[in-house]
């Protein structure tokens, strides 16, 4: 039986992640490891023999037991604390990789990381995906390691259901992504889930199938349909079923639009990561550039998405 390990299995594409696993196979061990236990979907302790949750803290390495793991799915948690965001995501890494070293059993890690992770600056919160992927780089050749970069989540847009569902005032919603028509790839965590979870028990492919892939890292970029904001609006209207404002945030008040929901140092790591993927950014899409690596497709559309957002909020 194979041994898997969700750390931490708290977040969304860890919850995903997880339930893809059950999904697929039920020779499968599955551990998802949570500071809260309280934190834990009743539904995953009830129903499935599978599944074991047990706590950890990824801040601190030795309440992590990776003893039994074979392999390991990592994600980077966001942090909203007024700290230098890069130095916490490394250190973080760094107890992962510390947990990893001393079991002897971990054949396999893959990390959930973002598009734009192969630079070391320009990307703001991107970044701590940057300095994840440096840390997992150094781990034994013994162990094999794959990058799942990602791009733009759906599920991003759940800020914006409060507004939307305002008695108050007619329904409306903020976007940073202009203008209206600039399309970006988008990506559902439902898709996140499925093909990590198919990642994690498929065997990395060699670098004669794909020759711009060395060998590990094996690094394959994530994405889904394209969608601008003038898509989000029409699929908000869909869902709703009438008509929505759409409040563009220009690109000289993204620093004044983060700075009023997170601390000063996020703010501004928050606003350069929503520029670099603005006109003109580092991170510019273009349907003709050259991908860090192979390319999987998700395929979940926008409404789809926004259907179970507003489900969970009724």
């Amino acid at each position: 039986m194979l041994n898997i390990t969700v750390l931490p299995a708290s977040c969304k594409t860890g919850l995903s992640t997880i339930r893809a696993l059950l999904a697929l196979s039920e020779s499968l061990s599955i551990t998802g490891i949570y500071r809260d236990l309280s934190k834990v979907p009743p539904d995953l302790l009830s129903n499935n023999p599978q599944f074991t949750a047990v706590k950890g803290n990824i801040d601190d390495p030795a309440s992590l037991d990776l003893s039994t793991t074979d392999v390991l799915f990592n994600t980077t948690p966001t942090t909203y604390e007024n700290v230098d965001i890069l130095e916490h995501a490394k250190k973080q890494t760094e107890n992962v990789k510390l947990a990893i070293l001393k079991s002897v059993n971990v054949k396999k890690v893959v990390l959930l990381s973002s598009m734009g992770a192969q630079y070391p600056s320009g990307t703001g919160e991107i970044k701590t995906n940057h300095a994840a992927e440096l840390v997992l780089t150094t781990l034994p050749t013994r162990i094999e390691t794959v990058f799942v970069r990602c791009c733009y989540f759906m599920e991003n847009w759940v800020s914006c259901i409060p507004t939307l569902l305002s008695s108050e005032n007619k329904p409306f919603f903020y976007s940073t992504i202009t203008p209206a028509n600039r399309a970006i790839p988008m990506v559902a965590v439902k898709d996140i889930g499925a093909i990590c979870a198919q990642e994690m028990i498929s065997r990395t492919p060699c670098k004669e199938v794909f020759p711009f892939q060395a060998e590990s890292p094996y690094i394959f970029e994530l994405r889904g349909p394209n969608c601008s904001s003038n898509d989000v609006k029409k699929a908000f209207e869909e869902v709703l079923g009438k008509e929505v404002e759409m409040k563009l945030i220009p690109r000289e008040g993204l620093l004044e639009f983060y700075g009023a929901v997170f601390p000063d140092y996020v703010a501004r790591e928050y606003a350069e990561m929503n520029e670099s993927f603005l006109e003109g950014g580092i991170l510019e899409w273009d349907p003709l550039s050259a991908p860090a690596g192979e390319v999987k497709m998700g395929e979940t559309a926008l409404k789809e998405v926004f259907e179970e957002l507003l489900k969970e909020q009724v």
